[in-house]
């Protein structure tokens, strides 16, 4: 669980179920990707992805099950939806529902036109658990799924990955800082349906607010290692022929062992 719980930081996938925006449905894919750990497949998770001239939506899910569902429960859906923008994606709304042992934590950030964020619903309150985060350092942020959109824009337009994003998920304040690795060619593997050029991208997480409180130990326990201490490698490139960048693999250690996600299935809409 300590491994799985850092992914979201460095992984999107689109939700269906968000409201429907004027776009060619073309350009939507279904994505799906096999998450292991120390070489063992431990789930999966369901995507799609909707990007266009008119906007874009964007989230999230994956869960425990079987053996590993029994001993840790744990599920996150996380979804944003907005229109692309120079130099980052202009967020209109973004949740994150899940829950940790049948904890629920739920969490909605809608934004003004003028891109100001405002927490509409958080159970439990972040104030619970966390420091504040300082109304100032919310300014001229996105969500993190919103981050991930901004780094397949850039991969798209300008052929790198070089971008900081402030990100502010409604309980955190933090940077992403994506950094260009260089173009690689992914070889041909039964876990995966892509293989092919990809350009690989480092992701660093760098906090700076909204920190676990000090009397909540057992939380920041559970964390275990830190996403900022975690090296995550994500490899981006076309999924299918004309379509858009999209992760399609992620490296990443933990104490369980090395952490991979592959691309497994691919249907374009």
């Amino acid at each position: 669980m300590r491994a799985l719980s850092c992914l979201p930081i460095a992984f999107l996938a689109l939700a269906p179920s968000l409201p429907a925006m004027a776009q060619d449905k073309a350009g939507d894919l279904a994505l799906t990707y096999s998450v292991h750990i120390g070489g063992m497949h431990v789930l999966d998770a369901d995507a799609d992805m909707a990007l266009g001239p008119d906007g874009y939506r964007a989230g999230l899910r994956m869960q425990t099950d079987g053996f590993l569902g029994r001993v840790a429960q744990w599920k996150t859906d996380v979804r944003a939806q907005g229109s692309l923008a120079a130099p980052l994606p202009r967020p209109r709304r973004f949740t994150a529902h899940g829950s940790w042992r049948d904890q629920p934590r739920l969490t909605t950030v809608d934004y003004t036109p003028d891109g100001t964020p405002t927490l509409t619903l958080a159970d439990p309150e972040p104030e619970k658990d966390r420091e504040p985060v300082p109304a100032d350092l919310r300014l001229g942020t996105v969500d993190p799924v919103s981050a991930i959109v901004a780094v397949l824009d850039k991969v798209a337009k300008a052929g790198d990955c070089d971008i900081t994003v402030p990100v502010y998920d409604g309980r955190q304040r933090y940077d992403l800082i994506f950094a260009t690795q260089g173009e690689t060619v992914l070889e041909a593997s039964s876990l995966s349906v892509y293989a092919g050029p990809a350009t690989a991208c480092t992701v660093r997480y760098k906090p700076l607010a909204g920190r676990w409180k000090e009397n909540r130990q057992r939380d920041r326990d559970r964390e275990g290692v830190k996403p900022k201490d975690v090296p995550v490698t994500l490899y981006i490139a076309p999924a299918i022929a004309g379509g858009p960048p999209v992760p399609v693999r992620l490296e990443m250690d933990s104490a369980l062992g090395a952490v991979k996600m592959h691309l497994s299935a691919v249907k374009a809409g």
